[in-house]
């Protein structure tokens, strides 16, 4: 039992350190730009394929 109990505070510890970072680079990310602004892409319109869109709202 006392295995299983060792693995698992690991395995929560893990991700509480994961969903910390998380948080982080969320902040990071959410306070870049102003809500509503956006940068004005090269070309002079913005791409609109599905990655595009992923990138722009959620930084994937």
């Amino acid at each position: 039992m006392k295995t299983i109990s060792a693995l698992q505070n690991a395995a929560v510890g893990r991700c509480r350190k994961r969903i910390a970072d998380a948080a982080l680079k969320a902040k990071g990310i959410m306070g870049s730009e102003p809500p509503g602004e956006e940068t004005p892409h090269p070309c002079g319109k913005p791409p609109c394929g599905v990655t595009a869109i992923l990138k722009r709202k959620h930084g994937l």
